[in-house]
């Protein structure tokens, strides 16, 4: 750690004793943002969890499963046997784009399937059936 000769340290606590004067001020102009930040940070903080990245990946992949083998199973070919399956995969596509993959090529690449397979789910649903 590096020892700062006096007038570095004097003009750093003059910065940081400004910068708390600032604060001061924006949060009496705006009393509710203190309230409605700690509400942002909480439910950021649960969206960037592990248990609800890969929670709901596993939630979605067990629903998928389920709607394959049902497809599977009863082949009768009913009325919108092919929606559930479909929805399923547009809400995998969308967590992996929003919550797997933030930087580079792959989530260029994620977000552009995911919109498009949303198109396809919605000309499906109500143009197809």
């Amino acid at each position: 750690m590096r020892h700062l000769p006096y007038s570095e340290n004097q003009e750093l606590e003059t910065k940081i004793e400004d910068e708390q004067e600032c604060q001061q001020e924006l949060q009496e102009m705006n009393p509710n943002t203190s309230k409605e930040s700690k509400i942002a940070t909480v439910a950021t903080r649960f969206t960037s969890s592990p248990l609800w990245k890969y929670g709901v990946i596993v939630f979605l992949l067990c629903l998928l499963v389920y709607n394959v083998f049902h497809l599977l199973k009863f082949r009768n070919f009913g009325y919108d046997q092919y929606g559930l399956p479909i929805i399923t995969l547009m809400l995998l596509f969308n967590h992996i784009a929003c919550y797997l993959t933030t930087k580079g090529w792959k989530s260029v690449v994620m977000k552009t399937v995911a919109g498009v397979w949303i198109v396809l789910v919605f000309a499906y649903l109500f143009w197809i059936t």
